[in-house]
């Protein structure tokens, strides 16, 4: 299945059929999740299903995924990217869903160490699609220096929570350096979530590589030059 082509027009929906889907309709996601590559194959990701979660900005839907892993450095970047894959099957298989940052699980609560994140999912009464340009991004001007980098503009259309769009890619003697950038107050004392974006930004990266043909190798590091306004993230090479 391609997922590239879902990067430019899946849409965040937040109305669904509440109508459960068929358990082999289930089946058929674990095993999509089972065949997606990971950011950091070291690293295990966790998950499982739930009908009902509870939190800030809660989406009522027929299905729940709940994803987290061990506490382990590195975990909600690969989370990103692993799920994102998901978000993108999701969409080719005209399912809608939604990242909920805040949402918790509210029937196995005591499996609820190590959680991370959850996506809302199932059939939507509308369109799970968009154009576009119904995305609303920053001017990619303001997320990389190599604005004309196909890879780069399959991640300008990565969603983040609280669209803070966090990533900013910088080219610099063949390589592409990584920044994340510093949320400002009140965000950065609300918001927990921007590593899992980078993850989700980098994902987009590595689909639209594997699409043009592209090597995809990425490197977690702090070794990089210093950029105001940004944390060092990571090199792709």
């Amino acid at each position: 299945m391609n997922l590239y082509q879902s990067i430019a027009q899946r849409k965040s929906c937040r109305k669904y059929d509440m109508q459960p889907l068929k358990q082999e309709e289930l089946a058929a996601i674990e095993e999509a999740i089972k065949g997606f590559e990971p950011l950091d194959p070291g690293l295990p990701v966790q998950y499982r299903f739930t009908r009902k979660v509870k939190g800030l900005y809660h989406v009522e839907a027929p299905h729940y995924l709940i994803i987290g892993g061990q506490g382990k450095p590195g975990e909600a970047e690969n989370i990103g990217f692993v799920f994102e894959q998901l978000v993108m099957w999701f969409d080719a298989m005209e399912l809608g869903c939604v990242w909920l940052g805040e949402s918790k699980d509210a029937e196995n609560t005591k499996e609820s160490k190590g959680d991370v994140i959850t996506i809302a999912f199932g059939r939507s009464p509308e369109s799970v699609h968009r154009t576009k340009g119904e995305f609303k991004r920053k001017p990619i001007a303001d997320v990389t220096n190599a604005p004309d980098d196909v890879c780069i503009q399959a991640a300008h259309l990565a969603p983040s929570g609280l669209n803070t769009q966090p990533w900013y890619f910088e080219k610099q003697d063949g390589k592409t350096l990584v920044y994340q950038r510093k949320l400002g107050l009140p965000v950065s004392l609300l918001y927990k979530h921007s590593d899992t974006d980078m993850g989700i930004g980098l994902c987009h990266y590595a689909l639209a590589c594997k699409e043009t043909g592209k090597p995809f190798h990425f490197t977690r590091t702090t070794e990089i030059p210093n950029k105001a306004g940004y944390y060092p993230f990571g090199i792709l090479s």
